[in-house]
């Protein structure tokens, strides 16, 4: 358990010209309609009612702000203080998650010209220290068909409080709209992987047009991935994946998402698409391969660089000098689970909760703290999906 508190004092004169000034204009962007009529009825003293309200929503948000994962979301009316049958002042939170709150105390007190507030807040657990953003991950896959519900409890509990399952297909992409509707920290992409497109450009634009419906009705798709180019397996229709890739991205481009992209033994077709053709919102190479040239035309062009477990293997040499190519600002960290499980881990299912060895291994790669490297991660998953 740990303890935050937060103390005010405020000024009446500073609340009462605000009010003889501003009038409701100003009493209704900070108070209740409860808290107006409870200071209200209080006549000649309601300015110092008012004065001693107004420090306790600055004590409540100094004591309970570092808990939040984004205390600009807060507003003034999110804590009401009023009082029970007794006279005894507490606070009702709106709109903010409260599970981890034991209990709450606070006092007011107001004198001529000063209102002082306190709080403390009892919380039952400890806030993980870091949070961490596996911006590429499969919970659809067969893999994890017997404990999925596990391993997703399991990888939050490790910290991972936002996670995109990619899509490969239309199969995958609709499982994994599925699990993101029933998932509050799971988002997801839908996408035509390039080892998953049709052989006729007939059926390829049916289900491309099928990959915009997904994409359509659906808010918790943040991305069109998993998209790109793959020779590894199959040679023989190159120029029909490059066309599923091109008409995956503008199809990004037409609603506005960014995209999330797969390179394997395809290098140079992959740095003249990103060239020629403008990916308008962003996006990532995903499990992006050891290649300056890659790395360096990918930047150029607006995307993000995302690593995983194979930046912790023994025989990547250049996965240093890559991860020092890519500013701090453009850096993001994934899983692929449940494939490529970083070092120790390796030849194991992987799962989000081995992240913590990928940003080890980045921390350690670029001189910095690891805390340092999940909130920049996370920050920058954040901007790129827009959330």
């Amino acid at each position: 358990m740990i303890i935050k508190c937060g103390t005010d004092i405020i000024e009446i004169s500073r609340i009462k010209d605000s009010i003889d000034n501003l009038g409701e204009k100003f009493i209704n962007k900070i108070f209740t309609e409860d808290e107006i009529a409870y200071c209200e009825s209080k006549k000649r003293q309601k300015y110092q009612h008012y004065a001693a309200r107004f420090a306790a929503k600055e004590a409540m948000f100094k004591a309970i702000s570092e808990t939040l994962e984004d205390k600009y979301d807060l507003c003034w009316k999110n804590y009401e203080v009023v009082c029970d049958k007794n006279g005894k002042p507490h606070i009702n939170i709106l709109g903010i998650n409260t599970d981890n709150i034991e209990s709450m105390d606070i006092s007011l007190s107001h004198c001529k010209e000063y209102a002082t507030a306190n709080v403390v807040i009892l919380y039952k657990w400890k806030r993980q220290i870091m949070e961490y953003f596996d911006t590429h991950a499969h919970y659809d896959d067969e893999k994890f068909e017997k404990d999925r519900e596990e391993v997703l409890e399991k990888i939050f509990n490790a910290g991972v409080t936002k996670c995109i399952n990619m899509g490969c297909d239309i199969k995958s992409s609709q499982k994994a709209i599925e699990i993101a509707n029933n998932h509050d920290f799971i988002y997801c992409g839908v996408g035509l992987h390039p080892e998953e497109i049709p052989q006729s450009e007939e059926e390829l634009l049916k289900t491309i047009s099928q990959i915009k419906e997904l994409a359509t009705k659906n808010n918790k798709v943040v991305a069109i991935g998993e998209i790109g180019l793959d020779y590894y397996w199959k040679q023989d229709n190159k120029e029909l994946q490059k066309h599923a890739f091109i008409k995956q991205i503008e199809l990004a481009n037409e609603l506005k998402l960014p995209v999330s992209i797969h390179t394997r033994d395809a290098i140079d077709d992959m740095i003249a698409i990103i060239r020629k053709h403008k990916i308008e919102c962003g996006g990532v190479l995903h499990c992006c391969p050891f290649n300056r040239e890659l790395v360096k035309h990918g930047l150029e062009n607006g995307l993000y660089i995302g690593f995983g477990g194979t930046s912790t293997f023994k025989n990547s040499k250049n996965a240093k000098e890559i991860v020092n190519i890519v500013p701090n600002d453009r850096i993001l960290i994934e899983t692929d689970s449940p494939y490529l499980s970083p070092e120790p881990k390796r030849g194991t299912r992987n799962d989000s909760s081995n992240l913590k060895h990928v940003v080890e291994k980045l921390a350690e790669y670029k001189g910095m703290n690891v805390e340092e490297i999940a909130t920049i991660t996370y920050k920058n998953g954040k901007k790129l999906f827009k959330m």
